[in-house]
């Protein structure tokens, strides 16, 4: 990438939702469409993932839950960085 860093353009968060469900339904069609848009509603709650790009975040928990020895998700206790203040 010629050294340049690339960034991930803001999505608006509905649209980010709507991609991760669509990928989520493929990943496993026995989802239903309302059970793929809670979990990506779900998934757009946590930091890590709402980071990545809505496919990649449907890929990673797919990835993630079928592993059996994984860590259960969780949410951060405190903020990070300018959420805590920290510039």
């Amino acid at each position: 990438m010629n050294g340049k860093v690339h960034k991930m353009e803001a999505l608006d968060p509905a649209a980010w939702r709507s991609r991760c469900a669509q990928r989520m339904s493929e990943l496993d069609p026995d989802l239903t469409r309302s059970e793929a848009e809670r979990l990506a509603q779900d998934v757009h709650a946590f930091e890590r993932t709402r980071a990545m790009e809505p496919e990649a975040a449907a890929e990673f928990v797919s990835i993630e839950m079928s592993r059996p020895e994984r860590a259960p998700f969780e949410r951060r206790s405190a903020p990070r960085g300018r959420e805590a203040g920290v510039v």
